[in-house]
């Protein structure tokens, strides 16, 4: 079931996802939450996406690449933003980084688990994630 609304479909069942998500949490491991996925009329063949985040205490996600800039806001907690080239930034709720496209990079948490907000406007046709070897 979709309601279509300014041309976003926002799903009804958004009890079932948010279900999904804290079954994840329950368990203590990361999980992302499709909350977006949406074509788009003024970027031609690129796709919406919005994702909430949740990576629990004591973690280190997958080093990773996008082939577009990734928005991040984090709800609540805080992490450590690595990315290469740059200095490592500790992230906590409230705060929002852009990281650019083909970056690769990963978040850490220590003591406290993390909730964000991701979003991209990502281009049809191309992996969402990209895997990255680990540094030497």
């Amino acid at each position: 079931m979709h309601k279509t609304h300014s041309g976003v479909k926002v799903s009804l069942l958004a009890g079932v996802l948010m279900g999904a998500g804290f079954a994840a949490q329950a368990d203590d491991k990361p999980a992302i939450k499709p909350l977006i996925n949406s074509s788009m009329t003024g970027v031609k063949d690129h796709t919406m996406l919005m994702s909430e985040v949740y990576i629990p205490a004591h973690t280190n996600m997958p080093r990773h690449t996008h082939p577009v800039e990734e928005f991040l806001y984090i709800l609540s907690g805080r992490a450590k933003l690595v990315m290469d080239g740059h200095e490592d930034r500790w992230l906590k709720a409230g705060d929002a980084v852009v990281i650019p496209a083909g970056i690769v990079h990963t978040a850490v948490t220590e003591d406290a688990s993390t909730k964000a907000i991701t979003t991209r406007v990502h281009p049809n046709g191309q992996p969402i994630r990209t895997l990255a070897n680990s540094p030497d």
